[in-house]
């Protein structure tokens, strides 16, 4: 469940998905604790990724992307200098013709 913005350093509660940018991704399925391995062909149906749900407000989203990577997970990457300008230009924009 999205609660937060995934920023660690923001506090910023998850309200509406019109609000930031909403991150859908795929990991590899992490077997639980005590839970047995399953026959081979019920391994060969079952998808071996699962989707995970992360969100990034307006305010962090201009600045900030996340990242996945195999072994460290999910990580904060800041965008590159062009995209926090198009960005900023557009928050201007969007907020002017409100």
């Amino acid at each position: 469940m999205l609660s937060r913005c995934a920023n660690s350093e923001c506090s910023k509660p998850f309200l509406r998905l019109r609000e930031g940018k909403l991150f859908l991704v795929e990991t590899e399925r992490v077997k639980k604790p005590g839970e047995a391995a399953a026959p081979p062909f019920v391994r060969a149906r079952r998808h071996p990724r699962q989707v995970e749900h992360f969100w990034l407000c307006d305010a962090c989203a201009a600045h900030w992307t996340l990242v996945y990577d195999q072994h460290q997970g999910i990580s904060l990457t800041p965008l590159p200098r062009a995209m926090t300008k198009a960005a900023t230009a557009a928050a201007a924009a969007q907020s002017g013709a409100a």
